[in-house]
């Protein structure tokens, strides 16, 4: 037999230490480490609102049973109980929120047999102040964990245009529409949403009406960062062509444009970080950060201001402009 060299005895050595850890040692890993619970929570104070809801769950990791199937599991997605506190930092205002279960959840991958949420009125004397800062205390009996969050609020804005109030008439017939307002309190970007409400009847049958809304997106994620008045032009080809696209053109069929009303978004740093944070990546790199103000926990504490200004009545002009128009006149508009 051929004598081994000193070099081939050290691979030999090396090769059997090698096989002998693949197979004598146990090869299971337990890649999930030991529970423990994670407070998770969501909510915006709208000091424009009389009741405010904050959502409170539980992030959840089961090493036997697929993630899937336990978000189908309530009992994996929310605390036994929870105890919420709401107060402002100078402590004038304190007060505990009570948890509901009268709010319906959408269905998806989670759990939607039960909702609950924690609810407080805010009304009156205990209207939120958005001169203040509020903090959010989350304690879950159970374990002992809390968590805590703080936030400014956006404060109502002044609208100029399109127009004030509900007394007021909506015209498409200027070139450009005008958006015009004064930003609230803490308030860094807005959005604005108009709700064309028209009702859509059979030529031949005007009694089988149906009522519709038509919901555009005239302004989003608009910066008011650095200023209070805000001025933006919108095209009036824009709104046209929303509703040439959205409403039903058909000979067979008759529109009669009832009301406008807006609805305008206003929200302050927290929430706007947290939307830029989690926007769809483009570049190469898909990994995004997270985005979290709970501390103790994860989640987005924020404010955010909605306003509403309801049934405005188009002008006689601008009905009579949309039935000529190139872009509405098949969707035989009745004056």
């Amino acid at each position: 037999m051929k004598k081994l060299t000193p070099v081939y005895r050290i691979l030999i050595s090396a090769l059997f230490a090698v096989f002998t850890l693949l197979f004598s040692c146990k090869n299971e890993l337990d890649i999930n480490a030991n529970w423990k619970e994670t407070i998770v929570v969501y909510g915006m104070l709208n000091a424009n609102d009389s009741v405010q809801y904050i959502r409170v769950s539980k992030a959840f990791l089961n090493e036997k049973t697929g993630a899937l199937q336990v978000a189908k599991i309530s009992d994996s997605l929310y605390l036994d109980s929870a105890v919420v506190k709401l107060r402002s930092s100078d402590n004038s205002f304190s007060d505990k929120l009570t948890r509901v279960w009268n709010i319906a959840k959408d269905s998806g991958l989670f759990a939607n047999d039960i909702n609950p949420l924690y609810k407080l009125s805010t009304t009156g004397a205990r209207a939120l102040d958005p001169a203040k800062r509020y903090i959010l205390e989350v304690l879950s009996p159970k374990t002992g964990n809390t968590v805590r969050a703080e936030t400014n609020l956006v404060g109502l804005s002044n609208i100029l245009s399109p127009f004030r109030d509900s007394t007021s008439n909506f015209a498409v017939t200027p070139e450009y529409l005008t958006i015009s307002l004064k930003a609230g309190q803490n308030s860094f970007a807005y959005d604005i949403k108009l709700d064309i409400t028209y009702d859509e009847f059979p030529v031949n049958d005007t009694f089988k009406k149906i009522t519709k809304v038509a919901t555009w997106n005239m302004l989003t994620n608009a910066s008011a960062l650095g200023s209070s008045n805000m001025l933006y032009k919108i095209p009036r080809l824009a709104l046209l062509q929303f509703l040439r696209n959205t409403i039903t053109a058909d000979p067979g069929l008759y529109h009669r444009m009832k009301y406008v009303g807006m609805r305008v978004f206003g929200g302050n740093q927290l929430l706007l970080d947290y939307i830029s944070v989690n926007e769809p990546s483009i570049g190469i790199v898909q990994k995004q950060a997270e985005f979290s103000n709970i501390q103790g926990g994860i989640g987005l504490f924020a404010s955010r201001c909605i306003q509403r200004i309801d049934k405005v009545k188009f002008d006689g002009g601008s009905i009579l402009f949309m039935r000529n128009n190139s872009e509405t006149k098949p969707l035989n508009i009745l004056p």
